[in-house]
C-alpha cells in the first residue's frame, strides 16, 4: 500500500510540477517589471518636469527617453522613456507643454482688434483658478504665488467654456480671446 500511494503521490507532482512553477516565478516576474516600469516612471517624469514651462527645446534622445514634438500642437511635446531587458522592459510616456516666448504670443495685448486692457496677459498658467478675492490674480495674487503654482491662476471667466462664452471683452482685465482653444470670442470685435 504505501508504494501504491507513494507512486499516485508522484504522479500527481510530475503532472502538477509546470504549474507550481509558473505559479512560484510569476510573482518574481511582475516585481521585476514594476521595478523597471518604476525606473522608466521617474525618468520620464523627470525628463517632462525638467522642460514643462520652458521655453528650451527638449534633446531628442538622452540614454533612456526619447522626446519628439506632438502633432498638430504648438510648444507640446511627449516623451518616453524605457528601462530593463528582454520580457522586462517596460515603457512610459508622458506629455508636456513648453512655455509660450513672449514674442510669439498674437493679440496678447488686444492689438489688432482695438481693444486695450488694463493689465498685461500672462505669458503661462498654473491649473489653479483664481480665487474669489482676486478674480484675475492682478491684486497682487499672481505676483505672491506665479513661481510656486508654475503661473499665473485661470480666472473664473476662463475656467470653462461656459464660463468663457458668458463673460464679455469689455469686463475682461486682460485679454483671453481665443481661451483654451475654444475660439474667438463672439463679442470681442466689437
Amino acid at each position: 500500500m504505501n508504494i501504491v500511494s507513494t507512486m499516485v503521490t508522484m504522479s500527481i507532482m510530475g503532472a502538477s510540477a509546470p504549474m507550481m512553477m509558473t505559479m512560484a516565478l510569476t510573482p518574481a516576474e511582475a516585481q521585476k517589471k514594476a521595478v523597471n516600469f518604476g525606473v522608466a516612471e521617474t525618468a520620464a517624469v523627470v525628463f517632462a518636469a525638467t522642460y514643462e514651462g520652458t521655453t528650451d527645446i527638449p534633446p531628442t534622445s538622452t540614454d533612456t527617453c526619447t522626446s519628439e514634438a506632438r502633432e498638430n500642437t504648438q510648444n507640446a511635446y511627449s516623451v518616453t522613456c524605457t528601462h530593463g531587458s528582454g520580457n522586462y522592459v517596460q515603457s512610459v510616456t508622458r506629455a508636456f507643454r513648453l512655455a509660450v516666448p513672449d514674442t510669439d504670443l498674437d493679440n496678447g495685448d488686444g492689438a489688432g482688434s482695438g481693444r486695450e486692457f488694463e493689465f498685461e496677459t500672462p505669458t503661462r498658467y498654473s491649473g489653479h483658478q483664481c480665487p474669489i478675492y482676486d478674480a484675475w490674480g492682478t491684486k497682487g495674487y499672481n505676483d505672491t504665488n506665479y513661481d510656486a503654482l508654475g503661473g499665473a491662476c485661470t480666472p473664473s471667466k476662463a475656467f470653462s467654456q461656459t464660463a468663457y462664452q458668458l463673460s464679455h471683452p469689455d469686463e475682461w482685465l486682460y485679454d483671453i480671446n481665443n481661451w483654451n482653444s475654444w475660439g474667438n470670442h463672439p463679442d470681442y470685435d466689437s
